[in-house]
C-alpha cells in the first residue's frame, strides 16, 4: 500500500474519496467485469433450471454430449 492522503471535505463535498494508483484502479475494474458476466450466466442458468430446460449429467464430458445433441 502507498503513501495515505486526506483529501479535504470541502473538494469532495463530505464524501469519502479513495485514491488508487491506475493500475489497480483497471484491475479492480476488469474483476468487476468478470464478476458481472458470471452472475448473468448464473441468472441465466438458474432460470433454464426453472423453466426445466436444465441439462442433467454426471460429468462434463458427459453434459458437452447432450447439450451438442440438444443444440442441433
Amino acid at each position: 500500500m502507498g503513501p495515505v492522503l486526506t483529501v479535504p471535505k470541502r473538494l469532495t463535498h463530505g464524501e469519502e474519496l479513495v485514491v488508487l494508483r491506475k493500475d489497480e484502479y483497471e484491475r479492480l475494474l476488469r474483476q468487476a467485469g468478470e464478476i458481472a458476466d458470471a452472475l448473468k450466466i448464473i441468472a441465466e442458468g438458474e432460470q433454464a433450471h426453472r423453466e426445466g430446460r436444465a441439462i442433467r449429467a454426471s460429468s462434463l464430458k458427459e453434459a458437452l454430449r447432450l447439450y451438442g445433441k440438444r443444440a442441433h
